[in-house]
């Protein structure tokens, strides 16, 4: 797992694709909150959006990791971690370091 995501202060726990937490990351360009699954679990799901179905299917695709590791990884996101309900998505289009709401993406059950 990425270093970055080693140690966490606030116990709080997210679902992150593989992709972004590896050896060799790639950023945070697709995040959504959904209804949290546990106590811990804030709902918060990130992914590269490189991520294809198929990887998507395999065991090792997503990680639990620290919600406060992604904010070190990306502190672009923070601000949108604060405020975002459940039902939000957002998105960060190639060349750009500007996140827009996506209101058409439905959140898988």
């Amino acid at each position: 797992m990425n270093a970055a995501c080693a140690t966490s202060t606030s116990g709080h726990l997210c679902l992150a694709s593989s992709l972004i937490l590896n050896e060799r990351p790639l950023p945070i360009r697709f995040f959504y909150k959904e209804m949290p699954q546990h106590a811990n679990d804030t709902g918060f799901r990130f992914y590269s959006g490189q991520e294809t179905d198929e990887f998507l299917m395999e065991d090792n695709a997503a990680c639990v990791a620290p919600l406060d590791c992604m904010e070190r990884l990306d502190p672009s996101i923070s601000e949108l971690v604060k405020a975002s309900e459940v039902g939000s998505v957002w998105e960060r289009l190639p060349d750009s370091n500007s996140w827009v709401p996506v209101h058409d993406y439905v959140i898988p059950d």
